[in-house]
């Protein structure tokens, strides 16, 4: 089962100071908010669900999916984008990447990274800003790395967004991704895990809008 799907964010605890080059150690509101963050602004599209989930079985274009509401069914459609989910260091993060971040406050006033993943260069600029995620006391910043300084802690990096800008701490708990194009139906299979975009369980079937694939065995904290 995909596990971060529990609503359970990482524990966030001090480490060591360390150089950019030893973060190869490293592990890689809603609704619009989280279309902006995986499909290309539409005009008047409705509200996203997101249902986290591992494959339990494929049938046709019927995706069975162990969630943290038991097995879950979602569909895919002509339309459905499918994007890679590849694992990476932080050595791999250039500057004036165009990152999604999702941050939460520590109990020392740092905001701390839980997950980073890296747009594809087509995908800049894709809702843009600072909002509100779908865990406790989280935001979701999509922005250009601006700086990256060494910290007491781990790698400080500065987010820029318009006329904003956000401080983030990455640690050896920061989920560090990039997003591929180009996922295909052959890499659903049981037991890969998937983060599904979907129009929410009110109306009816879940007809998948973008499908994040995971590949490796790996728990991104998306």
């Amino acid at each position: 089962m995909f596990r971060y799907a529990q609503g359970r964010l990482p524990a966030l605890t001090r480490s060591p100071a360390r150089s950019r080059r030893s973060a190869g150690a490293l592990l890689p509101a809603l609704s619009l908010a989280l279309a902006l963050l995986a499909v290309p602004a539409q005009a008047q599209q409705p509200p996203v669900s997101i249902v986290r989930g591992t494959i339990l079985a494929v049938e046709g274009h019927d995706l069975t999916l162990d969630t943290k509401d038991g097995a879950t069914k979602v569909a895919l459609a002509d339309s459905t984008v499918l994007t890679g989910v590849n694992k990476i260091t932080l050595a791999d993060i250039k500057p004036d990447a165009y990152v999604g971040v999702v941050s939460v406050p520590a109990s020392d006033g740092v905001e701390h990274a839980v997950s980073i993943h890296v747009f594809p260069a087509d995908q800049r600029g894709t809702g843009e800003g600072s909002r509100p995620w779908d865990r406790p006391g989280s935001t979701m910043t999509n922005a250009a790395i601006a700086q990256e300084v060494t910290a007491k802690d781990g790698e400080m990096l500065t987010l820029k967004y318009g006329s904003g800008e956000k401080k983030v701490l990455v640690t050896p708990q920061t989920s560090l991704v990039r997003f591929e194009p180009g996922a295909t139906t052959a890499e659903l299979k049981p037991g890969v895990k998937v983060m599904a975009f979907t129009n929410g369980p009110a109306e009816g079937e879940r007809q998948v809008r973008r499908l994040l694939v995971v590949r490796g065995d790996f728990i991104p904290a998306l």
